[in-house]
């Protein structure tokens, strides 16, 4: 299959809000191919997938990756229930792949178009109190260094380099293969319901403790919440309606657009809504049922919060946000992951409760960072490494207690920076942050 070579071309994150003019655009399909590109195309060389990531973190003005034709599953172990996948391929793909051999990835998030590299290396998660990231999930990795040389890391081997391309934000180098621990596939029922803010919030803790996947939705200026519940079931499948969620956006956007000034209406309105609203009860493969489409873009800015103070934390972004910006329209999502023991996993050390706010892609974002970020950051909150925030290396390393040794490998392992564009140098070296 011969390697696709593009120039002159510019590349745009999923949302638009990132934008970049590579070199070169390089998509290998062979790990000799890429040994070729690493080595000797211009620099920085940056490895991209979905471009769901709000952040410059696959930009460059150097090389671009892509690694979709690097094949799918490359081989399967079912006595361990693992297997060794091409790090580039997209998680949609995966599940159905992986399906075909009984077994399926432990969790997911609420999308799968993402590739597994760029899940891993900025921490996706899912939802589901014992449910780690997606990273927590690798057991080794095949990574190429900017020397061209193909390194197999793992717990045994090289541990440190395993430790740090666990979460890496690409800075280590380029995630060629990554083996995964998976589980026996498994079907999920999934109900979705609403009800008034106060009576959710009351009951999140004890859902998400005793649920598989629990998450919720908060709409501005409703005093309504939408619940999503999954739970693992022998049951057999049952037909889904199509779904309407992208309609369900745009309906809260046109309520918007009527009544921009005009809250109480708008309220009346939304309230009305949730009145005649129909849940969801179905069964079906849990990767089907755990990701949705996401086709009206958005801008996002997650937290990690504590979870003893994260409820009160969210009171607070929407006391704000029903107070002071009346154009937001986009549901506030909360969900809860397990702590992990990853150098740069936001969960490190203990499960936390995440916070997503959202503006839709043609509005103004910047009161992400003026209003939304300080509430977050007073909590101790730590910041998806794929989302919209404003922190660099020194306040990052007040977060990470492992900051500094990811640092050090990433100093040894790529000494010349072929992977550091200045984003990524703002993160990792102080003298940029």
């Amino acid at each position: 299959m011969p390697d696709t070579v593009k120039t002159g071309e510019s590349w745009t994150n999923w949302s638009g809000n990132q934008t970049a003019k590579p070199a070169v655009i390089h998509e290998p399909s062979t790990p000799d191919a890429l040994k070729d590109i690493v080595k000797t195309a211009p620099g920085p060389v940056r490895v991209v997938g979905a471009g769901h990531s709000f952040t410059p973190v696959a930009a460059t003005d150097g090389t671009l990756l892509r690694l979709d034709r690097m094949g799918l599953v490359h081989s399967v172990d079912l006595q361990t229930e693992r297997a060794w996948v091409n790090a580039g391929a997209r998680l949609k793909d995966l599940s159905p792949a992986l399906e075909k051999h009984g077994l399926a990835f432990r969790n997911l998030g609420d999308i799968n178009v993402q590739s597994l590299a760029g899940a891993i290396s900025t921490a996706t998660h899912g939802t589901g109190e014992t449910l780690a990231c997606l990273s927590a999930e690798t057991t080794a990795f095949k990574v190429m260094t900017a020397d061209g040389d193909l390194l197999t890391v793992s717990r045994e081997r090289d541990r440190d380099i395993f430790e740090a391309c666990r979460v890496s934000l690409g800075a280590i180098g380029v995630l060629v293969e990554a083996e995964i621990q998976l589980v026996d596939a498994y079907r999920l029922h999934r109900t979705t319901w609403a009800e008034p803010l106060d009576e959710l919030l009351s009951k999140a803790m004890k859902r998400w403790q005793t649920l598989r996947n629990y998450e919720f939705f908060y709409v501005p200026f409703s005093g309504y919440g939408i619940s999503i519940a999954h739970e693992e079931t022998d049951a057999p499948a049952t037909e889904r309606a199509e779904a309407d969620d992208d309609d369900a956006v745009l309906g809260l956007k046109r309520a918007r657009d009527y009544a921009p000034d005009d809250i109480a209406s708008r309220r009346q309105f939304l309230e009305q809504a949730f009145s005649n609203f129909e849940g969801e009860d179905v069964i079906g493969n849990g990767w089907q049922l755990l990701a949705s489409e996401r086709n009206v873009p958005f801008n996002e800015m997650e937290y990690h919060l504590p979870a003893n103070a994260a409820l009160d934390v969210l009171k607070e972004v929407i006391d704000y946000i029903e107070r002071e910006r009346p154009d937001v329209f986009f549901p506030i999502e909360v969900r809860k992951s397990a702590g992990d023991d990853i150098w740069l996993s936001p969960f490190n050390g203990e499960g936390r409760i995440s916070i997503a706010v959202h503006a839709f892609a043609e509005d103004a974002y910047d009161f992400f960072f003026s209003d939304i970020e300080p509430i977050f950051r007073r909590a101790g909150g730590r910041p998806h490494w794929g989302k919209l925030h404003s922190l660099g290396h020194d306040e990052l390393q007040a977060l990470y207690p492992d900051f500094a040794r990811f640092c050090e490998v990433r100093r040894r392992v790529d000494p010349k920076g072929r992977f550091m564009t200045p984003y990524i140098k703002s993160l990792f070296e102080p003298e940029a942050g």
